[in-house]
């Protein structure tokens, strides 16, 4: 039982629901469901993963399969709903339903073949195009959104490399907790513009 992680994880867990209903959820359908495939895949595996540190072991697994699903499928999810926002116009719904299917393809491809690189380079270049967008948006003039999104694939990269960056004591866990709370918040901000704008 760990209390610190166990409140690290619910703040992750509560900031990926107040992103999902007050930013999110109004998007239109394609990308609520692009978004959603990364930040409700946190907020499930924060959730479970609080429960396991207070004690409820059987929470353990599910909280894994639930970071895993966010680290490859969310992951390339976040990249097509951030272009989405980047570019100002929505993907039809049945791309957006084939975006996530490929992200499944992927996450077969680990979690049932055991294809080991899957988990590293998924997010790695995942991280790199999303970077690449928010310079993108800055390119062109749209700083709110652009400055939002770095900061937010900042947060996530800190949080993906917090032992290399941050050494592997205790309180690494809940710096990632934190720094992946931080990085959903800014992607909350990033599409702040964009609920009245593509209502």
């Amino acid at each position: 039982m760990n209390l610190i992680h166990g409140l690290s994880d619910i703040i992750l867990a509560v900031a990926g629901i107040y992103v999902f209903f007050r930013y999110i959820n109004p998007l239109e359908l394609s990308s609520t469901i692009l978004w959603e495939s990364f930040i409700l895949s946190v907020v499930v595996a924060a959730g479970f993963g609080a429960l396991g540190f207070f004690g409820f072991e059987k929470a353990i697994p599910v909280s894994r399969f639930f970071q895993t699903l966010a680290t490859i499928n969310g992951a390339i999810g976040l990249v097509a709903a951030t272009a989405a926002l980047v570019s100002g116009s929505d993907f039809s719904r049945g791309t957006g339903y084939a975006i996530i299917a490929a992200g499944f393809v992927f996450f077969t491809l680990y979690e049932v073949f055991d294809i080991r690189p899957v988990f590293f380079w998924v997010p790695i270049i995942c991280m790199t195009v999303v970077l690449f967008l928010g310079l993108f948006a800055l390119i062109k003039g749209n700083f709110r959104v652009g400055l939002w999104v770095i900061a937010g694939v900042t947060f996530f990269a800190l949080g993906s490399f917090r032992e290399d960056l941050f050494g592997t004591h205790e309180f690494s866990i809940s710096l990632y907790h934190l720094l992946m709370a931080a990085g959903v918040l800014s992607i909350g901000m990033a599409n702040s513009g964009a609920v009245p704008a593509r209502k």
